[in-house]
This record gives structure tokens, C-alpha cells and sequence, in this order.
């Protein structure tokens, strides 16, 4: 009853509810487009890293642990093969990836610069290898280079590199290869820094000739790698250990899940803020409809009940925009999670795995919670002038 009849006071004036649903109808968009993008751009950030760096779950030594910036290639598990068959064989395990990075200085004529080299399976590794192949065709053994690194030195495809750095034994090596591939990533820091050559080629050059540095464990759903990780720790041999990729973030994890948090209460606020115009139309509506307050108070409505039949119209009012507007919002969210936004400009100096094309996240959740809070935070909203028409007396409002 009290809803059918906050209804009909929002149809009084057709013109100025629509103009407020209005405002509502592109805050809701805004915000749900924002959320997607920010949820996106953070997920596919975390990703990124998984992907790269960390893993789920990264077995190594103890001591590569404790020295790990400076990338040692001297600390190296032994029995990595019986390791990495014991995990594959855990439930929640997707994959185990054998990896060994390396520092070193590539120089090819007069250009010399610092680059992170990789030794992997070139065929089957989580990188995606044979799809991020810009140049070239992928074999058993050669460099696969980052197509911006490639540009900084000044190489193409055929042209052959001497890489030599220090060995697992603390002494000098080296070995030439052919660049077989240019690698674009999609990601500045690793297009700039980054090359792969095969675990073999990177076994020889770092004369590591039983076992491997680290470990790359891949868990079926991000939300099992806590227990996995302990699963796996219970497994292991002395002096070597197992950190999950909160552990290795550490607290730049926090604050990774501390910022969605903090654009989620920007989101609200924005909403907020066009909300202000249903304020303003609530207090118009009141101050035309005085007479009437008095009188519906006079022969019995309760504060209450006029404070809830004002709060209503708030609510309808945010529902009508709101609900439309998300869903415009998550519609223009399904085209561009297809088409992206290319930042490769703006991204060119950030040392950060973010990739070019930020795509937002397709996700109902988003798209209830900008539903939700268009019609709550419009509510919210309402209630300002709601209360003020709940404390008006019958003569007061008589009189006015």
C-alpha cells in the first residue's frame, strides 16, 4: 500500500523524476564499468605475477630465499625430479613448471644492457610461448627474446648472441645462440628485460648438471593455495621450502586487495554524490506538497510512515536510473572485455606486470552490487529529507 502510494507521488512530476533517475542512470553506469575495470586490471595484475614470477606456490631452497634478488644459481635442489613428481601427484595440483632465471648482461656491438634470462620448457610452459610469438617459429633449443629488448640491442631474427655469466660452480660461462624468436608479451618490464632459451641450453651455461632453482607449482583454484602449500611442505626435504604467492608478495598482496576495497568505497561515493540530486528533489517535493503532509498527519499518518513513503520514492526513483544504467554498464563491460584499451603509450615506462590492453572483468557479482547500490545509496540519500518531513506537526505544515 505505502509502496503503491510513494509510486504514484514519483509520477506527480514526470519531467523532474526522470531528469533525477537520470543522473542516477549514468553514476550506476560509471560505476559499474569502473568496478569492472578496476577489478580487471587488478586480477589480470595478480595473474600476471602468478604467471611470471611467483607461481601459486614456488618451491626452492632456504637460501635462494634469502638471496633471492640476487637470483642464485647456485642454490639448487637435487632431487628436484622426485620433488616435482610428489606434488604433481596432490590433489588441487594443475601443474608443476621447473624454471631457472638468471641475470646477466647482453651485449651485441656497442649496446650492452641488463636482462633476465629464463630456462624453461620452451613447448609447455605456463608462459604460452608459441602464442606470443610476434617473429619466428619455436624449436628445441635457440633465444626467444623480448621484441623490445631486441629493439634496445639493435638484433633480429638469425642474428647470434654470446651469453655468459657466472656458473653454479662460481666460476665463468658461456654460450652462443641464435635468436629463433621475437617474444611481445604484452608487458613492458618482461618485452624490454625478458628472453627464454631452453632448460637445457640454460643447464649448460649455468653448469647446473643435477637439479633445478625453483619450482613452479600451479594449483587448479586460487583459493586452495594456503592448504596446498602446507600439503606440499609436509613433502619436502630438508632445507627446502614452499611460499605461496601472498608469502612472496608479501605486503604488496595487502595492499593489492586493500585497493579494492578503496575503489569500491569511491564507487559508492560517487554514487553519492549524484544521489544529491535526489536529495534535492525530495526536499521540492515536500516543500510543494506542505498542505498535504499536514493534512495526511492530521488524520493519522504516522512519522514513520511518512518518513518510509519518502525513503520509497528515493528508492524508486535510484531503481528506475540504477537498474538500467548497470545494465548498460555490464553490456558496454561484454564489448570491451573483447576489445580492450590499448595504455601501451602510457605504459612504456612502468616497471610493472601490467599488460597493454586492459580488458575489464565480466562478473554478475559487479553488476548486482552496482544494482544494489544504486537503489540503496538513492535511499540513503532520501532519507535526509525524509526525516525532515517525518519531524513537520500538522499545524505547522498547515500553516506553511
Amino acid at each position: 500500500m505505502l509502496f503503491n502510494f510513494a509510486f504514484r507521488n514519483v509520477l506527480r512530476n514526470k519531467r523532474r523524476s526522470f531528469l533525477t533517475a537520470l543522473a542516477i542512470f549514468f553514476a550506476a553506469m560509471i560505476v559499474g564499468l569502473a568496478q569492472s575495470f578496476v577489478n580487471g586490471m587488478l586480477d589480470i595484475y595478480m595473474q600476471n605475477y602468478i604467471t611470471y614470477q611467483t607461481g601459486h606456490i614456488r618451491v626452492t631452497t632456504d637460501e635462494f630465499i634469502d638471496r633471492e634478488r640476487f637470483m642464485p644459481v647456485d642454490e639448487i635442489m637435487a632431487d628436484a625430479d622426485e620433488i616435482m613428481a610428489n606434488i604433481q601427484n596432490l590433489e588441487g595440483v594443475a601443474g608443476v613448471k621447473e624454471r631457472i632465471r638468471f641475470g646477466i648482461l647482453l651485449g651485441h656491438q656497442d649496446t650492452t644492457v641488463e636482462a633476465l634470462g629464463v630456462g624453461l620448457d620452451l613447448k609447455t610452459s605456463r608462459f604460452n610461448l608459441p602464442e606470443k610469438l610476434s617473429a619466428g617459429e619455436l624449436g628445441e633449443s635457440g633465444i626467444y627474446i623480448g621484441h623490445a629488448l631486441a629493439k634496445r640491442l639493435g638484433v633480429d631474427l638469425g642474428d647470434a648472441l654470446l651469453l655468459a655469466t657466472k656458473t653454479s660452480e662460481g666460476g665463468l660461462n658461456g654460450i652462443k645462440l641464435p635468436i629463433n624468436g621475437l617474444v611481445h608479451l604484452g608487458i613492458t618490464m618482461f618485452d624490454k628485460r625478458m628472453f627464454f632459451i631452453s632448460l637445457a641450453d640454460a643447464k649448460k651455461l649455468l653448469k647446473i648438471f643435477a637439479g633445478t632453482t625453483e619450482l613452479f607449482v600451479f594449483a587448479n583454484n586460487r583459493d586452495i593455495t594456503d592448504g596446498l602449500a602446507q600439503r606440499i611442505k609436509t613433502g619436502l626435504p630438508p632445507g627446502v621450502t614452499a611460499q605461496t604467492f601472498k608469502e612472496q608478495l608479501g605486503g604488496f598482496y595487502t595492499y593489492l586487495e586493500t585497493a579494492k576495497v578503496i575503489y569500491l568505497i569511491i564507487e559508492v561515493l560517487i554514487l553519492f554524490l549524484a544521489s544529491f540530486v535526489v536529495i534535492n528533489t525530495m526536499m521540492m517535493a515536500i516543500f510543494e506538497r506542505l498542505h498535504e503532509i499536514g493534512t495526511l498527519k492530521a488524520i493519522g499518518m504516522s512519522n514513520r510512515e511518512l518518513f518510509l513513503n519518502f525513503t520509497l520514492e528515493g528508492a524508486i526513483i535510484g531503481a528506475a536510473g540504477g537498474i538500467p544504467g548497470a545494465l548498460v554498464g555490464y553490456l558496454l563491460t561484454v564489448v570491451m572485455s573483447h576489445t580492450g584499451i590499448n595504455l601501451q603509450a602510457s605504459l612504456e615506462s612502468l616497471e610493472m606486470p601490467i599488460e597493454y590492453i586492459i580488458r575489464p572483468t565480466l562478473s554478475l557479482a559487479a553488476l548486482i552490487t552496482a544494482m544494489l547500490m544504486s537503489i540503496v545509496v538513492p535511499a540513503l540519500a532520501a532519507m535526509i529529507p525524509a526525516r525532515y518531513a517525518g519531524k513537520l506537526q500538522p499545524a505547522e505544515a498547515l500553516r506553511k
